[in-house]
């Protein structure tokens, strides 16, 4: 229980900092807060755009005074608001999120199902051929850049086969809208879902391993239980915590995976727009991205501690497992 609580505080003390560093990052850094803040050039601006923007971020005002007005812009919803694109972050944000998700939500939960359930039966069956190779294999994978893993899927599926699309959600008025958004999703949630399984396989492996060889295991084989019961009732049981432990922690990374798999597969999701507010230096959006981004990171690894404290009765009792 302990454990669970010390690493939910952690993480919302890294989403605290996180928002203490948005507001004073572009406030002390050398150079012009305007430009921080507003995303123009000094020499862009005339004496007249300077004193509006000045005005706009309330810079006139105490620190504390301005940090309560960026509180307010996070707490009313609106994250601040981009001067390059003319919208508050939070509209933009919420147009790119949703084609994100889609590729995201689908590539964490495939990517977990397959490391939970392939590397429970090669840590159960380990120093097996079937352990060895498929071990091999994954420790290659996991050594594979994302956007090369990608391109190769792009090249062999959409261009040399002719499968599949290579670009977009949509081809634009089909006959069957949803099977035309799944068939443009495939490439970019097996990209992330390759790029992502390595490491939760090679976790489940390694703990199913280990507890392999406890007493308890052991035990149940001598009582004459079916090896598929052991797996699954035995094994499975004392994995699972720090299995989803592994993944909280991780989804963050899917979702900063899946904002390179967009760039490769010509998605307009969030990755657009973190590379269009880059090139623009539109530093009120890169910082809601960032805050965006932390806030579902913390929101993960809130949930799975959770999971894990439902789960584990030791946990529960603030028992060493």
């Amino acid at each position: 229980m302990k454990t669970h609580i010390r690493s939910m505080t952690t993480a919302l003390c890294c989403f605290l900092l996180v928002i203490l560093l948005n507001f004073l990052l572009p406030r002390l850094l050398p150079g012009d807060p305007v430009a921080y803040l507003s995303g123009f050039a000094e020499e862009d601006m005339t004496t007249a755009q300077r004193e509006f923007y000045e005005n706009a971020l309330h810079l006139h005002d105490s620190l504390p005074r301005q940090f309560g007005y960026y509180l307010r812009s996070l707490l009313d919803g609106t994250l601040g608001y981009s001067w390059k694109k003319q919208d508050t972050v939070a509209a933009l944000i919420r147009s790119r999120l949703g084609a994100t998700l889609q590729i995201a939500l689908p590539g964490v939960v495939l990517s977990s199902l397959l490391g939970l359930v392939w590397g429970l039966y090669s840590g159960y069956r380990r120093s097996s051929r079937q352990d060895r190779v498929s071990t091999g294999l994954l420790i290659v994978l996991n050594a594979v850049p994302t956007f090369l893993l990608g391109l190769g899927l792009l090249i062999l599926f959409a261009f040399r086969l002719g499968w599949l699309p290579y670009a977009g959600l949509s081809s634009g008025n089909p006959a069957h809208p949803f099977l035309d958004r799944v068939q443009h999703l495939i490439l970019p949630v097996l990209t992330l879902t390759l790029a992502a399984l390595p490491s939760r396989y090679l976790q489940m492996r390694s703990t199913a391993a280990e507890l392999s060889s406890r007493k308890f295991v052991l035990y149940a084989r001598e009582r004459g239980l079916s090896h598929r019961r052991i797996r699954w009732c035995y094994v499975l049981r004392g994995a699972l915590p720090p299995f989803l432990t592994m993944v909280g922690l991780s989804v963050s990374l899917c979702v900063g995976g899946s904002l390179v798999i967009e760039n490769i597969f010509s998605v307009n999701g969030m990755g657009k727009l973190l590379t269009d507010a880059v090139y623009s230096l539109d530093y009120p959006l890169m910082q809601g991205i960032l805050f965006v981004t932390t806030g579902i990171m913390v929101l993960s690894i809130v949930i799975t501690d959770l999971l894990c404290i439902l789960l584990d009765p030791q946990s529960r009792q603030g028992a060493q497992a």
